[in-house]
């Protein structure tokens, strides 16, 4: 622990049991895609998700074009995809189906249930005691995020500060921390980071330059006067919330669930300074805390 002085945290499946709270928002999302399309978003649903199920490395959700996580990474993204196939047989162009599948997503997001991971309370108690400066940064909107946090109530939940609409999923250059902001030790780090990089397991290459994501993450680090060598960040989708951290040289934990891709948990366990676990108190014995 004493070599932590950040600790950066993912929220939605990290904290939560995603297969459980995300029930409603597929739901909500899919009777939002069928008062936009009409009721073909019914009868083509099952294969579509058959022929995701069967293949499922080779889709994923797409933004703008890319594929910037796994379909079987979680519901919401599983969703997603099946909905992407969905408007590609319809003809859409990648940015009116972006614009709907992000607004289906704002819509739905709000109707997920609060269904914490056991261990969710202590961990984070655990974490906030430390004493290390400890950030939520996340996909999501920070107000439903705080949100949910008020609820599970954790004590020192005053020195937990949310960063959200992260946008992990966007492949881009970066805004802050390339421009009058920015120091150059940002720039240079920025330069080293490839487009893509191969992973074990994985039949398509996965993208890295994630330009907003690393906007939100050297505004921490100057913030805190910290680097990405004493940094821990934790999330349950390696592709989404480590794998840039790890190449920027942050240590990096996923939280596991069983359909985890296996390309993700070995991505994660050979990463210099990587780790698994299957239950969020994991990340407990990582920092080498007690709780």
């Amino acid at each position: 622990m004493s070599s932590t002085e950040c600790i950066v945290l993912d929220f939605d499946g990290t904290f939560t049991r995603v297969d459980d709270e995300a029930v409603p928002f597929v739901a909500g999302f899919r009777e939002g895609l069928r008062a936009r399309v009409g009721e073909i978003a019914d009868t083509r649903w099952d294969a579509l998700a058959s022929r995701v199920e069967a293949d499922p490395d080779h889709h994923g959700w797409e933004y703008d074009g890319i594929i910037v996580a796994p379909s079987h990474a979680d519901p919401y993204i599983m969703t997603t995809t099946i909905a992407q196939l969905l408007l590609d047989e319809l003809g859409m162009t990648v940015g009116a189906r972006t614009e709907i599948l992000q607004a289906l997503y704002r819509e739905n997001y709000p109707k997920s249930r609060n269904v914490f991971r056991n261990d969710a309370r202590r961990v984070v108690e655990a974490v906030l005691s430390s004493g290390v400066p400890v950030f939520v940064v996340t996909n999501s909107q920070t107000e439903h995020v705080e949100a949910k946090l008020r609820e599970l109530d954790p004590r020192g939940l005053e020195r937990l500060s949310v960063r959200g609409d992260a946008r992990k999923f966007v492949i881009a250059e970066p805004e802050r921390s390339l421009g009058t902001g920015g120091g150059h030790a940002w720039r240079e780090l920025w330069s080293e980071v490839p487009e893509k990089a191969e992973i074990s397991g994985l039949s398509r290459p996965m993208h890295l330059r994630r330009g907003h994501y690393f906007d939100a993450l050297t505004k921490i680090w100057d913030e805190t006067r910290t680097r990405p060598e004493n940094t821990l960040v934790c999330g349950d989708i390696f592709e989404l919330d480590l794998a840039l951290p790890a190449r920027l040289g942050a240590r990096v934990h996923l939280v596991a669930r069983p359909q985890t891709p296996e390309h993700e948990r070995r991505a994660a366990r050979t990463t210099p300074g990587g780790s698994v676990s299957q239950e969020l108190v994991g990340l407990l014995e990582r920092l080498a805390l007690p709780g």
